[in-house]
């Protein structure tokens, strides 16, 4: 990688080298609060590939780290992440990528956007910034594999209080349940940040890959589903994508009005 920056996703995914070994993502789209679509998840999961650095930053610019999913891709495509979804690409990507990823929550996070956050291996956060897992409020029945990332990083009872209120909560809470790694002020998250960048890309290549490697293999052993439980709950989110209930929390959720549910 080279010391200048470059502007995949037509200019809404930046990437520099801010210091010897560190790249550094930032997702630009601040008119949609970070929300990401087809086209700039394919640019996250080519960037990743195309990186050697010793460790990569991963943040956001404005007011949020990311959005989640365009929610105006949602309602013309409908919500199914399974399969080939660019989604799931480039959540591949940044959990695949050899060397440590960080993330720095820079504003709100939210939904695929925390999950985005959580397949990093560290989250710095600025000092109240928004979490929240919304899929009970849309009608979505979340993908395992996503919500294991949850378990194994905060426990079965804070991934039930995350994903079954719907609540969103702040950085200092998600700090106490282990979220987030470090909160800091909002102005030094940019310096504190890449001090946590250096101080990992400083570290053996050697090491780095080979522990992140076996944390990661530890971690997919212990949430493990046989392959008929895996189909059950495949099921029961494909349900969740073609029921009216879907549809009307995405009209509800774009109105800015209470969903009326119909259980179907």
């Amino acid at each position: 990688m080279s010391a200048g920056a470059s502007e995949p996703a037509g200019g809404r995914l930046l990437l520099d080298e801010p210091a010897p070994g560190v790249a550094r993502l930032t997702i630009s789209n601040p008119a949609k609060r970070g929300a990401l679509d087809a086209p700039l998840l394919a640019a996250l999961a080519e960037t990743f590939a195309s990186l050697d650095a010793r460790c990569v930053l991963l943040t956001g610019e404005g007011r949020s780290f990311c959005a989640g999913y365009d929610i105006g891709a949602l309602t013309s495509e409908g919500y199914d992440d399974s399969g080939g979804h660019p989604f799931q690409a480039a959540l591949a990507a940044v959990a695949d990528y050899p060397y440590p990823v960080v993330a720095a929550l820079n504003g709100y996070a939210i939904g695929g956007g925390l999950e985005l956050a959580i397949t990093c291996d560290l989250r710095i956060a600025a000092a109240g910034v928004q979490l929240g897992m919304p899929p009970a409020k849309l009608g979505v029945v979340y993908n395992h594999g996503g919500i294991n990332r949850f378990v194994t990083a905060i426990g079965a009872a804070r991934t039930r209080e995350l994903f079954l209120t719907g609540r969103r909560i702040d950085a200092e809470t998600a700090e106490r349940w282990a979220l987030v790694n470090e909160v800091v002020p909002a102005e030094q998250l940019p310096d504190a940040a890449l001090a946590l960048a250096r101080e990992i890309a400083a570290n053996a290549p050697l090491s780095l890959r080979g522990n992140k490697a076996a944390i990661a293999a530890v971690c997919a052993a212990a949430g493990a589903l046989d392959d008929m439980t895996a189909a059950k709950l495949d099921a029961a989110r494909r349900e969740a994508f073609l029921s009216d209930d879907l549809r009307e929390g995405l009209a509800a959720f774009a109105e800015k009005r209470p969903p009326a549910w119909r259980g179907r």
